[in-house]
């Protein structure tokens, strides 16, 4: 059995086929995000390298989503995913 691709994964969705599994996004688009408290939450349940969240909007106060974070998460959307 071959490993579908976070790509392959995402235009089987839109072509309303049946993927391998629910493609995940978190922090592809500004509607996706995730509060920045969340984002240092979810690094050190990882055991990621703490460092400090970079806000990329600071008026709901979204966390940038780091690609170690993406790795670790499983997400199938974004420019170091693959997608």
């Amino acid at each position: 059995m071959t490993k579908t691709s976070s790509r392959e994964r995402v235009l089987c969705t839109l072509d309303h086929r049946q993927p391998d599994r629910v493609p995940v996004d978190f922090g592809g688009t500004m509607v996706s995000g995730i509060h920045a408290s969340c984002v240092l939450a979810l690094r050190d349940y990882f055991g990621l390298e703490k460092k400090p969240v970079k806000a990329v909007d600071p008026g709901q106060f979204l966390g940038e989503i780091d690609g170690d974070l993406k790795l670790a998460l499983g997400i199938d959307t974004g420019a170091s995913c693959g997608a």
